[in-house]
């Protein structure tokens, strides 16, 4: 039976609890008092008016208390139409956001104001480590505070045991709780706390974090909250299962251009570099100018194909390998056997792959000179690398040069310059007539990650 019907029954009782009291009071008291006739009616009125009275009060009580009930109500049925609001904002995001970073910043952009909160927060969860977060959402902290603050969570404290337990966590004050690590310096203070995990079809897409609620988080929030988690994580999978077949759409266009490119580009130039070079080995008229024009086409159709296979390289799923795609250059221009590799440590395997693409080029051309120019029949491709630096050379036992008088003769000498120059790094040369060269290489790690 509803609470309406209830107070209706109670009203009724009331009143006709009060007509009784009324004839009781008026048959056994008043009635039998002697005295005069319009005395009687009087002693009646003043019954009739206090059971009156506290009939309406009653009566009134009951409305009042009804109608409180009634706005909590409609303010409840308020804020679910805002969190149904909340929720298809956040859906529609898939189809405008197709970015996941951008869903789930949407996302808890719409659940902090949605529930009052100062600041919320999605993580989610590393693939490797499930109990370490890989992205941390934040919404309410300025970029300002996110600097101060530094490092993110990674997984401990108190958003750690929403982790762990995969259950709900709502408290008054965040450092009651026993999981509750502090905060670090430039932390902005926080109090009220509700955290839940966001479950779709029995895993958990990510955890979301709500703080400093004026008043504290109530068992209503919780409850809706759990309603907007469930939603959004339909949201999150949906726009990732949107990522990995725009992902996959992506490798199969990449790898039907690699195939076009190795089987038509590759060989045309590859034919005409053999034409070329069948050119130069069979005619002994050519002038000595006509000669170096045909060698210098035949290093440009060379550095264009290793261009294209560093592209053919980037455009693949797995990671491009500095050393592999220097032994690849070196095999496939007639130079392995010539040319030794020292490589010092492993830090090249953080390279950038656009990096790798100048690098490959730039020690191809110095590999080049060597042999063509400074007729060296060892050579050595180094590398190493410090805290604050990388470093690459080239260095042969060949005829030497005057590095002055012969930059403004060798074009590979200014594309390396060039190359090294958008790095943020140098080029150096040292060399004398008959004592062989050494190009260095010279570049930041702070400026190579930035690119």
């Amino acid at each position: 039976m509803g609470k309406g019907w209830r107070d209706r029954i109670l009203a009724t009782l009331m009143a006709m609890a009060g007509v009784a009291l009324t004839v009781f009071i008026y048959s056994h008291f008043i009635s039998g008092l002697h005295t005069r006739h319009d005395m009687k009616l009087f002693y009646l009125g003043i019954v009739l008016v206090f059971f009156t009275g506290v009939f309406s009060f009653v009566v009134f009580g009951l409305l009042e208390r009804q109608q409180n009930q009634l706005e909590r109500a409609n303010t409840e049925l308020g804020r679910q139409r805002d969190v149904l609001q909340g929720l298809w904002d956040a859906t529609g995001v898939v189809a405008t956001l197709p970015d996941l970073e951008a869903v789930l910043q949407r996302i808890v952009d719409v659940a902090r104001p949605l529930f009052g909160a100062e600041y919320a927060a999605l993580a989610v969860l590393s693939d490797d480590d499930p109990s370490k977060i890989r992205e941390f959402i934040t919404s309410g902290l300025s970029e300002d505070m996110r600097k101060r603050i530094g490092q993110l969570p990674t997984g401990r404290g108190l958003l750690g045991e929403v982790i762990r337990t995969k259950r709900v966590i709502r408290l008054k004050n965040i450092g009651e709780h026993p999981a509750s690590s502090g905060f670090p310096p430039h932390h902005p203070p926080m109090g009220s706390f509700l955290g839940l995990p966001l479950l779709y079809q029995g895993s958990i897409v990510g955890h979301l974090y709500l703080t400093n609620k004026p008043g504290g988080f109530t068992a209503e929030d919780e409850v809706l909250a759990q309603l907007f988690s469930r939603q959004a994580a339909v949201v999150i999978s949906n726009a990732r299962l949107y990522q990995d077949r725009e992902g996959w759409a992506t490798v199969q266009e990449r790898e039907r251009i690699g195939r076009e490119l190795h089987d038509g580009v590759l060989q045309t130039l590859y034919g005409l570099t053999l034409s070329l070079e069948f050119i130069l080995d069979a005619n002994d008229t050519l002038t000595d100018d006509l000669r170096r024009e045909l060698n210098r086409v035949t290093e440009t159709l060379s550095l264009t194909m290793t261009d294209i296979r560093m592209y053919i390289q980037s455009l693949g799923t797995s990671p491009v390998d500095f050393l592999v795609a220097v032994r690849d250059m070196l095999q496939r221009t007639g130079n392995s056997d010539e040319v030794q590799l020292e490589f010092h440590d492993h830090d090249y395997l953080t390279l950038d792959p656009e990096v790798i693409h100048d690098l490959v080029l730039t020690v191809q051309e110095a590999v080049s000179n060597s042999k063509r120019h400074g007729q060296a029949d060892r050579i050595v491709v180094g590398w190493e690398s410090t805290d604050w630096e990388y470093h690459l050379w080239v260095e042969d036992n060949g005829r030497g040069f005057e590095p002055r008088e012969d930059e403004g003769h060798h074009f590979g000498l200014a594309n390396m310059e060039r190359r090294m120059e958008r790095l943020g790094g140098v080029m150096d040369i040292a060399s004398t007539p008959g004592d062989g060269a050494t190009i260095q290489f010279r570049w930041p790690r702070s400026d190579l990650r930035g690119i």
